[in-house]
């Protein structure tokens, strides 16, 4: 049989046989505490009766079985701890990612329009300096030929190709170079002059001059054969020489097809004047929209953007992918007009552009909100623009919350473990103490005492769980 001390717990293990009397008392080891046993009373077995059945000491489980499911009435102490536990995570998870979601979005979305702007006024910049550079350098020349207009001294031939007016058959005539020899001669060599000067620039694809004669001198003298192979070409009515004739002073033509290339180009032409103001022809550069479409496609600045030029007008006067299409050379070019589009808030933009400003906006188009930074080109009164993708923009901050949101998953999967660990070690000694009590009042006093390895407050209850059962037992022996 087993005695506990019912001061400090400590568990005796007493042989009856060897009590002498009904009872014995002895001193507890642990804290002398003065212990009293009662010899069990032996019980007569009938002969025909079996032998009795050796005392059994009951496993935890077996406490549960005998007393029937506990019935619990809402949440269990557990499920109760547990929820507390995943829902502390989850709240301050989400606030944890929704606060990292949207100032990461906010940051980036910063980041990225200081950046097109940046990289917008530093293109605009840049291609400013380039028209700037050919305006300078077409009125410098144009300077040139206007003087050279007035000299008398010049005899020698430079056997320099001209391309003489149309005749109806062919261009020029014997007639034609004798009544225009002077002129001829003074158009060679200023075709020496642009000849050298295009070679120096990149962007100027053709220099040249055409006079109120029909007479015009190239750059480049091959291109007189290839106008050759054009029935009809009149210089004079070409946007560039109309423009700036009417214009009287420079301009930038819009984009159209080039009679040489076939090609998109625009054109910076300056008329010529002789002392008494009376014209003498206009001097044109063309720059090949296709070079300075290529250097924009060349912008890798991310966000899946692109850039555009547009003139003072609302055309586009460069773009990704825009091309000649079936425009012949003497057709007029029709261009998109960015004012008249179907997006009210994109012309708002295209107003703000046109009218030299700069910054960076945002609009809605394709179900996908997009930005576009814009600068001007005051030389010749053009805008710059680079359209991005705000989703490319935002698309970091959005990996950052599907990794948030996996971290949560993976979090609240440990936390329900962690919640369901600690609320079964705090309610399983509960239930069988609850179990134990229920027996008791049941009247069943053949019970083992519980263990009592655990040192906090459940420990304590425990012990004195222990001490009571012990007590009841000796008071019904008594």
């Amino acid at each position: 049989m087993i005695t506990i001390c019912e001061e400090c717990g400590k568990r005796y293990k007493i042989d009856p046989s060897k009590i002498k009397g009904q009872s014995a008392r002895f001193k507890c080891n642990a804290c002398g505490n003065l212990i009293t046993v009662i010899k069990p009373r032996e019980t007569a077995v009938p002969p025909s009766s079996s032998p009795p059945k050796p005392a059994v000491v009951r496993p935890k489980s077996a406490l549960v079985q005998a007393a029937g499911k506990l019935q619990i009435s809402g949440f269990s102490i557990k499920t109760k701890i547990t929820l507390v536990i995943v829902l502390l995570v989850f709240v301050s998870l989400s606030i944890i990612g929704y606060i990292a979601s949207s100032e990461g979005s906010k940051a980036l979305s910063e980041q990225a329009e200081t950046h097109l702007n940046i990289v917008t006024s530093q293109k605009a910049t840049e291609y400013n300096n380039v028209f700037e550079r050919i305006q300078d350098e077409i009125v410098g020349v144009a300077k040139y030929a206007s003087q050279t207009f007035t000299r008398t001294d010049i005899s020698t031939d430079l056997k320099f190709a001209l391309l003489l007016p149309w005749t109806g058959t062919g261009y020029g005539s014997p007639e034609l170079f004798k009544k225009h020899y002077g002129e001829i001669l003074i158009l060679q060599r200023i075709s020496a002059v642009l000849e050298g000067l295009v070679s120096s620039n990149p962007y100027i694809e053709l220099g040249y001059i055409a006079t109120d004669t029909k007479i015009t001198s190239f750059s480049d003298e091959k291109i007189v054969g290839v106008i050759k192979d054009i029935d009809g070409y009149d210089p004079t009515g070409r946007p560039w020489y109309t423009g700036a004739k009417e214009a009287g002073k420079l301009i930038w033509t819009q984009p159209y097809v080039d009679a040489n290339t076939k090609k998109l180009v625009v054109t910076c032409a300056v008329p010529l004047f002789r002392p008494d103001k009376t014209i003498i022809g206009v001097m044109g550069f063309d720059v090949l929209l296709a070079t300075i479409q290529k250097d924009i496609l060349t912008l890798d600045i991310g966000y899946n953007s692109y850039a555009f030029l547009v003139g003072k007008k609302g055309d586009v006067l460069v773009r990704p992918g825009m091309t000649e299409k079936d425009t012949r050379w003497d057709e007029t070019y029709k261009t998109d007009n960015l004012l008249k589009t179907n997006n009210p808030t994109f012309n708002s933009i295209i107003r703000e552009m046109t009218g030299g400003r700069r910054g960076v906006k945002s609009y809605s188009a394709e179900k996908e909100d997009k930005y576009i930074a814009f600068a001007p080109l005051k030389s010749i009164g053009a805008s710059m623009g680079i359209v991005a993708s705000k989703k490319e923009v935002v698309r970091p901050a959005v990996s950052i919350q599907y990794l948030i949101l996996g971290i949560t998953v993976l979090v609240l999967v440990i936390a329900v473990v962690i919640g369901f660990v600690i609320g079964n070690n705090l309610t399983k000694p509960i239930k069988e103490l609850t179990t134990m009590a229920n027996l008791i009042s049941q009247g069943k006093m053949d019970l083992d005492v519980l263990n009592e390895d655990r040192k906090d407050e459940i420990g304590i209850l425990t012990k004195s769980f222990n001490r009571l059962v012990i007590s009841l037992k000796l008071a019904m022996l008594r």
